[in-house]
This record gives C-alpha cells, sequence and structure tokens, in this order.
C-alpha cells in the first residue's frame, strides 16, 4: 500500500433493486485511497460487485449512494438481532 494513500470509512444506502428494505439497507465500507472522491467510487465498485448475484455481472456502481464519507476505518456498535 502506498504511503499516501488513507483510510476511510464510506457509508453506503443499497439501491431500492437490491435491497432488503429500501432506506434501511446500508453497507459500511473500510477502504484505502488518495482522496474522498476516490474513496467514494471504490467503496460503491465494492459493494456493486458484492451484491451482484451472478458471477461476471455487475450492477451500477453509481445506483449506490453515499451517505457518509469519515476518515479512518469506524466500526458500527449497533446492536443486531
Amino acid at each position: 500500500m502506498s504511503a499516501s494513500k488513507r483510510k476511510f470509512s464510506v457509508l453506503l444506502l443499497r439501491p431500492d433493486y437490491v435491497a432488503d428494505n429500501f432506506g434501511q439497507d446500508t453497507h459500511l465500507c473500510h477502504v484505502y485511497a488518495r482522496s474522498v472522491a476516490r474513496a467514494m467510487e471504490i467503496a460503491q465498485r465494492e459493494v456493486a460487485t458484492l451484491d451482484c448475484p451472478d458471477e461476471g455481472e455487475h450492477y451500477d456502481d453509481e445506483d449506490y449512494h453515499v451517505l457518509l464519507i469519515v476518515p479512518g476505518h469506524i466500526h458500527d456498535l449497533t446492536p443486531r438481532d
């Protein structure tokens, strides 16, 4: 990893055609990037690839709405059932 890359946490909202419960279905990504804009692109691509049910296909990265980008790798402490 290049010394100029920084850690970012990016919270994305999944699109309605992917979400189990649209508006509440999010994904928190930890990425390394040289800029905020690049962190957003990397996170969108990562989740779009992760969510696609068919190998070799890909959802549209830009359909994943960025809700939050913060420096560092933060961890979600929300209790889950």
